[in-house]
């Protein structure tokens, strides 16, 4: 090869790198920022993920065509930012299509007429999931274009290598709690090499300077919110303000304050003003007195509850919280000074993983505190945070980490009574008899508490002064409503099933894909490849079910999260480089083996198992069992890219089908997250049906 291809095919090479850094980057970006300030999509954060997806496919799938929708990614990129930036002040921040009291969303909704709500909001989301798509249409068609100069292998292998340093890089953004100015900077800087010649990279720069100038200096980005924190005050009937701390909002909405709560601070204020303190943080000391020694509580925030376990005489107490930020703030603004405390012990990190831990065992008193649900751990799941904290499985390791005489109080907020009835019944059944569930005092009593536990004897609670005041047993029912587990942990849906609204959005979004899916493959005159599309969507559906499970077994965090998928990417580089040495040719036993390993986490649920004694070990051998299908579907998809014509046209068929499989998850509301794996058997049996009769009748390769 001559000096000047090598030179040539050195510039592709770094295109190639540089786009899929790009791509990837860009895509967690969106998904991150655009839950902040549109807040829809902090509860279907995988509605941008599809977007992206759809995006990538059709550009790989038009790569051949070489008509440059490239150069329209920095005006792309320009609108997608100012419709981000502009949001809280165009007035569609809390735009919604779906019933916010019934799906426990935060959002704008017109009762008179939910239909016009409906179909605003479903059209406000459609329009800004187009754009997403076109953004990333024109950055596919570039990555689709270098995949083509290359042999499959080789372009996939540099293709995930640098799609998971896109990864990485915003995690470090993340750890250092960077926001959007400084994540859209580095994006114009990943797009420069392409555009630093012509006027076209201008909107790159508008783009980042929007965010720079319409988003206030005060503003805090943890990890999972945009965090923002304002004086709190209260007025008397005469319209004189007293305050009594900070309030703290993510996303725009109201989350958690920093109150002083202190009695000789309360004794100043006028009764009307006392009244509208909030006092779930007291009930069970109101209830049960002083004797409370050592606290576990769950979501600890800004520190509240752990104030309420100080002036009730704890001596240890391990506050749990999933977001530093939080912590840190109720650090500097907490009235009361709790974290400074040497009682008090913060942990960061998810509850389910301190309750699964023996090590943290004894408690006379578990808070599972107001844990809010303001976004999904993942985009590549429908499930919220705080999902799998109120499930049976939840209760129940609780009920081992309490002491002889330990009490479980969950505090709970519920818009309709189905709400709180399915959390009182997931505790019933972890408890074994029914708890009781009470008010709290003042003009905000409609903050419950449930009291269970070893040390919550029901007759004796019944017949105290306070419960008799303040019962609230004629909101829980009968024990009707199902509890959530840990397989079916979606807790604000009524009943199993896809509720309307969410399969009118899907419908939108699923014909709008067709649409453009279909238009592009007869754009570029390539008939449409089921094999990669088929891929795709078993793969999906095999990565959510792995994302949703190791979250159940080590944290719901983003560091588990970025770890989680930064972990499948290099497994899928593994499998590929694995293929490339011709390691793994044989494609009747990887699939033999891929369905085998789906189809046994299926019957066993290997998350559910104690395989050995040793914790660590058995943690080890459940994740590897876990992922292990993972590792042989990308040795599959490999074995079949490696014999595609054009890596851009067939990447981009399997992506369409990774869109559709993320829309498929969405079963699992019906049928449970255990079932996602028969769903992705249906891909893949369809993928051998398909693809093997060819390859063993073909001369080409001989594998089988």
């Amino acid at each position: 090869m001559s000096p000047a291809n090598l030179a040539s095919r050195a510039r592709v090479y770094r295109e190639l790198a540089l786009i899929s850094l790009v791509i990837v980057y860009l895509e967690v970006v969106v998904i991150r920022w655009l839950a902040s300030e549109v807040r829809i999509f902090a509860y279907f954060k995988n509605f941008p993920l599809l977007a992206a997806f759809l995006g990538f496919g059709i550009g790989c799938i038009l790569a051949s065509r070489n008509r440059n929708y490239f150069r329209f990614a920095p005006l792309l990129l320009l609108l997608l930012s100012a419709v981000i930036s502009l949001a809280h002040l165009a007035g569609y921040t809390h735009i919604t299509f779906a019933d916010p009291y019934e799906h426990y969303i935060l959002g704008h909704y017109n009762f008179e007429n939910p239909v016009a709500t409906l179909l605003q909001g479903s059209a406000i989301v459609l329009a800004i999931f187009v754009l997403i798509v076109a953004l990333f249409t024109s950055l596919g068609e570039k990555l689709g274009q270098c995949l083509n100069e290359f042999p499959p292998l080789p372009a996939y292998g540099v293709n995930v290598a640098f799609s998971l340093l896109g990864i990485l890089i915003f995690a470090a953004l993340s750890w250092l709690r960077t926001g959007p100015g400084v994540w859209i900077f580095l994006a114009c800087l990943g797009l420069a090499p392409f555009f630093w010649r012509t006027w076209r990279f201008l909107p790159a720069l508008g783009a980042f300077l929007l965010p720079v100038f319409l988003v206030p200096a005060s503003v805090v980005w943890s990890p999972y919110y945009r965090v923002d924190v304002e004086p709190a005050s209260l007025s008397d009937e005469g319209g004189n303000l007293y305050p009594v701390g900070h309030h703290i909002r993510v996303n725009h909405d109201g989350f958690m304050g920093a109150y002083d709560h202190r009695p000789e601070f309360i004794e100043q204020l006028p009764t009307e003003v006392r009244e509208q303190l909030l006092d779930y943080y007291n009930v069970s000391y109101r209830i049960f007195g002083p004797r409370f020694y050592n606290v576990l509580i769950l979501g600890a925030g800004a520190g509240n509850d752990v104030a309420a376990a100080l002036r009730n005489g704890a001596e240890t107490i391990d506050a749990v919280e999933i977001d530093g930020t939080l912590v840190e703030i109720g650090r500097i603004l907490h009235p009361e000074a709790v974290y400074a405390s040497d009682r008090v012990h913060p942990l960061i990190g998810d509850a389910r993983t301190v309750l699964r831990n023996p090590e943290f065992s004894g408690y006379d008193l578990i808070v599972f505190a107001a844990l809010d649900s303001h976004s999904v751990f993942s985009a590549m799941s429908s499930l919220r945070l705080d999902n799998y904290v109120y499930t049976v499985g939840a209760f129940s390791e609780a009920m081992r980490r309490l002491g002889p005489d330990g009490v479980i109080a969950v505090t709970f907020y519920a818009f309709k009574e189905w709400q709180l009835e399915r959390v009182y019944n997931a505790l019933w059944k972890a408890n074994g008899s029914k708890p009781v569930v009470v008010r709290s005092l003042g003009n905000l009593s409609n903050n419950l508490v449930m009291l269970a536990g070893p040390g919550a004897e029901r007759d004796w609670l019944l017949a105290h002064p306070y419960v008799q005041a303040q019962n609230a047993e004629s909101l829980v029912g009968s024990g009707t409503v199902e509890p959530t587990t840990d397989d079916w942990p979606f807790l604000f849906l009524r009943k199993r099933g896809i509720p309307f609204s969410y399969v009118l959005m899907l419908t939108l979004i699923l014909s709008f894909s067709y649409a453009a899916a279909r238009r592009a493959s007869e754009a570029s005159s390539s008939s449409f490849n089921w094999v990669m599309f088929l891929l795709g969507v078993g793969f999906m559906l095999l990565e959510t079910k792995v994302l949703a499970t190791i979250a159940l077994l080590v944290g719901a965090t983003w560091v588990v999260n970025t770890f989680v998928i930064g972990a499948v990417l290099l497994m899928i580089f593994l499998a590929n480089l694995a293929v490339m040495r011709q390691w793994f040719t044989r494609v009747r036993f990887v699939v033999a083996a891929l369905l085998g390993a789906i189809l046994l986490d299926w019957v066993f649920q290997f998350n559910t198992l104690t395989l050995v004694s040793s914790p660590g070990i058995n943690l080890s051998l459940i994740l590897l069992a876990l992922t292990l299908p993972i590792f042989f579907a990308g040795i599959l998809f490999s074995n079949l890219f490696r014999l595609e014509q054009s890596p851009g046209l067939a990447l981009g068929y399997n992506l369409f089908g990774a869109m559709v499989g993320g829309v498929l998850e969405y079963s699992s509301m019906a049928w449970g997250i255990n079932n996602l794996n028969m769903m992705a058997v249906a891909a893949y049996a369809g993928v051998a049906i398909l693809a093997l009769r060819p390859l063993s009748e073909s001369q080409r390769v001989r594998r089988v």
